[in-house]
């Protein structure tokens, strides 16, 4: 069983900070399923958080920003208010643009059920 901290207490870890360094160890988390941390910046006009991951830039689309956003269950506010907080995530893929800059798209919301699922359950 993995060990479940809330959102703030892995940000500054040696872990988490080697994951968020480049494409390829962001990768291997995606692969691997693993939840990492990093800072929310911005939260767009459709409720879709970035974050800043040092090298890239990650999106949590409003869908996969809490767990109940999707049916309708948990307001705006949750995504709201964690702008320019830590945020929980996985990786769930890249987007390559056609300017060739490549965003890694996260789910807060996947991280969230996966310790609802190993840990609250």
């Amino acid at each position: 069983m993995l060990h479940y901290e809330p959102e703030g207490w892995k940000i500054d870890t040696q872990e988490n900070r080697a994951a968020l360094q480049n494409f390829s160890s962001l990768n291997d988390a995606c692969r691997d399923g693993r939840i990492l941390e990093a800072r929310a910046v911005v939260c767009d006009s459709t409720h879709n958080l970035w974050v800043d991951l040092g090298g890239m830039k990650g999106v949590i689309p409003r869908a996969e920003g809490a767990l109940g956003i999707r049916e309708g269950t948990v307001r705006d506010i949750a995504i709201l208010s964690r702008v320019n907080r830590p945020v929980c995530f996985l990786v769930t893929g890249f987007e390559k643009k056609e300017d060739g800059t490549v965003t890694a798209v996260l789910s807060r919301r996947a991280a969230q059920q996966k310790c609802r699922e190993e840990r609250i359950s």
